[in-house]
């Protein structure tokens, strides 16, 4: 397996599956597959017990650049875990078509594109 003897080789372990609040509505599957693709919908950082992450706030504001570049890999890792859960292992995995990332951004703030390469640079990297 690749893509996991990769994230070992690296030291990165994945957390649990996302685990959402009680009172939250889930209106998409976290992955859903079509064919020979997985469409994702929306992530957030998680912690290694798939409870949601922090920091909470805008970028550029409460939050600092490196704490959303730092998110933006959790929520990578978040992803793998979903596509993991439902593919059982991660080498189905052979590349990422497209990626839409979001930043809570205080306004002035104009660097989202290094926010996201948290997400990126992790993909990249395994």
């Amino acid at each position: 397996m690749k893509i996991e003897a990769k994230l070992s080789e690296l030291g990165i372990s994945l957390p649990e599956p996302t685990k959402v609040p009680a009172n939250f509505r889930q209106t998409f599957p976290f992955v859903l597959i079509q064919g020979d693709r997985a469409y994702i919908s929306g992530h957030g950082p998680t912690n290694p017990d798939g409870s949601l992450a922090g920091p909470f706030g805008k970028v550029g504001a409460e939050v600092t650049q490196e704490q959303a570049y730092n998110a933006a890999r959790l929520t990578g890792l978040a992803i793998l875990a979903s596509l993991k859960q439902e593919l059982g292992y991660l080498d189905k995995v052979s590349r990422w078509l497209r990626v839409y990332g979001m930043v809570n951004s205080a306004a002035g703030f104009r660097n989202q594109p290094s926010v996201i390469n948290g997400f990126s640079d992790l993909i990249i990297s395994i």
